[in-house]
């Protein structure tokens, strides 16, 4: 077995929950889980899952009925659940595999998972942006990729892809679709449908109810009631969703920076500063303020491209003759001119 910091064979990671690894393996983990704190953090969840595996039967069910009866009488639920036999899945101990889905197994332990996953839909998988890499795609089974942007998440049927493609979506993500005539592609979010055969295209929806729909190619459906009475969007069109009035309307997408979060690339041509500043803070998480008083608001042209937060803010003090100090998450811009 090939030694390494950053990967460890699975096989050794159960042998130590069971109490079964040699020296030379306890030396291998031990390495392991000293080189990172997220390795270790990644142990305590699997362990966490194997043991959820391995409760006694008549146990899982006894604590199973209890909570049932205790969401049942709008009562508080424990953070750590023993569910029933039939309700263990059974997953591979592989890395990989593991980490990808870790979240969608652990938030077991969590009330909201239990009412919306295990008791009314136990054959549906979440895949949040949380656990995934900056610009990395989900890829679904059949094919199609999803960008989900920081806190976002898709649920879908373990069975997508053979008889239908339907997802839920919450948050904000971008969506290259494998086309496909027979089985139509749509996204459920806030009280609307998104159909495509087979395109690319952005969805962003807010807790306001709020959805906006942009399309990069091809040619996208939008409804919130009925099909019939939903838009036809194209390339360089949006569509946007008000649950206040329960309307759609069809507009230009005239947003250079709609993909920004997906990209890391900001375009600002003449932008007023105050809009390029929400648009910094949203990109790299720091609230951003400009202090000196003008009548005017100052504008920037420039590209951001994927640069780092310390490169960012020394081109920005070139730019308005400034420098910068941060306190706490927020960085003040001082004018250099008295």
């Amino acid at each position: 077995m090939k030694k390494a910091k950053e990967h460890i064979d699975e096989t050794i990671l159960l042998k130590i929950i069971e109490n079964r690894a040699d020296e030379n393996e306890q030396l291998i983990f031990n390495s392991w889980i000293k080189s990172s704190d997220m390795h270790a953090a990644e142990y305590e969840q699997l362990k966490k899952v194997y043991h959820l595996a391995s409760i006694d039967t008549l146990i899982k069910q006894k604590n199973w009925q209890s909570v049932v009866q205790k969401v049942k009488n709008d009562k508080a639920v424990p953070d750590y659940i023993e569910l029933p036999a039939e309700q263990v899945p059974t997953y591979k101990l592989q890395m990989r595999t593991y980490l990808r889905y870790a979240a969608m197994l652990l938030v077991i332990l969590g009330v909201s998972f239990l009412i919306k996953t295990i008791v009314f839909d136990s054959q549906q998988l979440t895949i949040s942006g949380k656990d995934m890499k900056p610009h990395e795609a989900y890829v679904l089974a059949d094919g199609s990729k999803v960008y989900l942007n920081g806190n976002s998440e898709i649920s879908f049927s373990k069975k997508f892809g053979i008889k239908e493609r339907k997802i839920s979506l919450k948050g904000e993500a971008f969506f290259e679709v494998q086309r496909n005539k027979k089985i139509p592609f749509s996204i459920i979010t806030n009280k609307t449908t998104t159909e495509v055969l087979g395109t690319s295209f952005n969805v962003y929806s807010d807790l306001s109810g709020k959805v906006k729909v942009s399309v990069v190619t091809g040619v996208v459906g939008f409804y919130s009631d009925k099909k019939e009475n939903g838009l036809k969007l194209k390339a360089g069109e949006q569509g946007l969703f008000n649950p206040e009035l329960q309307k759609i309307v069809k507009d230009k997408n005239v947003d250079m920076n709609l993909l920004a979060w997906k990209t890391g690339i900001l375009y600002f041509n003449e932008t007023p500063l105050t809009d390029a500043f929400g648009l910094l803070q949203k990109q790299y998480s720091h609230v951003f303020v400009f202090e000196p008083k003008q009548e005017s608001i100052p504008t920037i042209t420039t590209t951001i491209d994927n640069q780092t937060l310390e490169a960012v803010l020394e081109e920005l003090n070139l730019l308005l003759n400034t420098k910068n100090v941060t306190r706490n998450d927020t960085i003040f811009f001082e004018s250099l001119v008295k």
